[in-house]
């Protein structure tokens, strides 16, 4: 057999292990959450969280092994840096600040870091393909991979039979019937006198430790508090976890061990056929686009003039009579999302639907997308004069964050149509780094 083989096959069962621990100690958080200051569960997830990295690491080292190999720089940077935010992620949970949010995060990091590391995403790279992304790390992959457990077993004892068939040989076919129960006999016996004299062992420390504990007192209090631990711990309670674990180590097995078991050309092939079927779709003249494109514009700049001053007076710190701060800041942001997101699904449906990319179609689309940009920085200043009056609150800080995340997507789609650079993993990049900053920013401020 194979040495890599052999090599990828140890590290499979490590990962089947790992995924009964990892399991276990996920459903234990909802069991301690109530009991446990934050700053223990901090650390609890955080070393969860390490697990995933330790349990996504053997993963990818087992690809390398069987011989999927990656080809972009950009690829072998894309794990390590969703390791990282993962990481950064658990540690946040301390401060406080949108701890709802920040779980929904960890989880979806977890599945997007595999994904990345095993090359299952649709592209390359991260795009904007990313909702599909997701689609098929949470529900296809697990899917189609839940008997991962069952089939990493059988497959082993496969292929240890077959090894021991192919050892034997076949001019001996009447001595192999009558050695082969006798190597059964054998392991059985060899693995009841290994139990038995661990056995033995256990009970020979037993009699040390009750020997020492007679004679110091300090060892004595010592063994009586393990003790009072162990006999704290309900075998019922920690049976009825590991029954609630059973489900959630076969989802995330199927994950995990999915990234090896499938090959990355099912996604490959999946995007190709997206690309195909679009070119089908470009159907819109650019005459047609171009006056859509400067309707939305002249729309835009008539609003600007139109309301100069409710607008623009963030800018300069005043807040307009009608508003209270609150009211001038959250609706200047609930504007910013729906007029970026009908921005962005606007340029969307016009690169889908475009015959051709001319130049024209190009620099409208840089005006509505510097529009968008005029929209982020209105909304940010209201945000930051409701904060110079008022403080740092959760919501509102997380407000100012979006808008950041708003402002720097509509720039990056600009560098995208100048220069055709795919801006989209950068884009990504920044906003999960700035999500960790804002946190580690406002504990200090709130």
């Amino acid at each position: 057999m194979d040495t890599n083989y052999k090599r990828a096959e140890a590290l499979k069962f490590l990962c089947l292990g790992l995924s009964y621990v990892f399991s276990f100690a996920y459903v234990n958080i909802f069991f301690i959450a109530r009991s446990t200051s934050m700053l223990g569960i901090t650390i609890y997830i955080t070393f969860l969280s390490l697990g995933a990295v330790l349990w996504l690491e053997l993963t990818m080292m087992q690809q390398r092994l069987k011989g999927v190999q990656k080809t972009g720089s950009l690829q072998k940077i894309e794990p390590r840096f969703w390791e990282v935010i993962l990481v950064l992620l658990c540690l946040n949970t301390y401060f406080g600040q949108t701890v709802i949010l920040t779980f929904f995060l960890i989880h979806l990091v977890v599945i997007y870091m595999v994904l990345t590391g095993t090359s299952h995403l649709l592209s390359d790279r991260s795009s904007c393909l990313m909702p599909l992304d997701l689609f098929n790390g949470m529900v296809v992959m697990p899917l189609r991979n839940c008997l991962a457990r069952l089939w990493s077993v059988t497959e082993t004892i496969d292929h240890k039979n077959a090894a021991v068939e192919s050892a034997v040989s076949p001019s001996t076919n009447s001595d192999t019937e009558t050695q082969a129960p006798a190597t059964k006999r054998f392991s059985v016996g060899k693995c009841f006198g290994i139990l038995g004299v661990l056995l033995l062992i256990f009970l020979i420390f037993d009699i040390a430790l009750s020997t020492l504990a007679r004679v110091d007192a300090r060892f004595e209090r010592v063994l009586n508090s393990i003790d009072d631990l162990l006999s704290s711990i309900s075998i019922p309670l920690q049976f009825f976890k590991f029954i609630l674990s059973v489900p959630v180590g076969i989802y995330l097995f199927a994950l995990f061990q999915g990234g090896v078991r499938t090959d990355t050309s099912v996604e490959k092939n999946f995007h190709n056929e997206l690309v195909d079927k679009s070119k089908k779709c470009r159907i819109m003249p650019t005459v047609l686009l171009s006056i859509v494109l400067v309707v939305f514009i002249l729309v835009y700049l008539a609003f600007y003039v139109s309301q100069a001053a409710y607008m623009f007076s963030g800018f300069a710190g005043v807040l307009p009579a009608q508003f209270t701060a609150s009211e001038y800041a959250v609706q200047g942001f609930y504007e910013l999302i729906e007029v970026v997101i009908i921005n962005f699904v606007l340029l969307s449906v016009i690169r889908i639907f475009s015959a051709a990319t001319r130049p024209i179609v190009t620099k409208l689309s840089v005006v509505l997308m510097a529009e968008s940009m005029i929209f982020a920085a209105i909304s940010a200043s209201k945000i930051i004069l409701y904060m110079s009056r008022f403080g740092y609150t959760e919501s509102r800080t997380l407000g100012l964050w979006g808008t950041i995340v708003v402002f720097a997507g509509a720039a990056l789609c600009i560098v995208n149509l100048l220069t055709k650079r795919r801006t989209f993993a950068p884009w990504l990049f920044f906003s999960a780094s700035a999500y960790v900053v804002m946190n580690f920013i406002a504990y200090n401020y709130i």
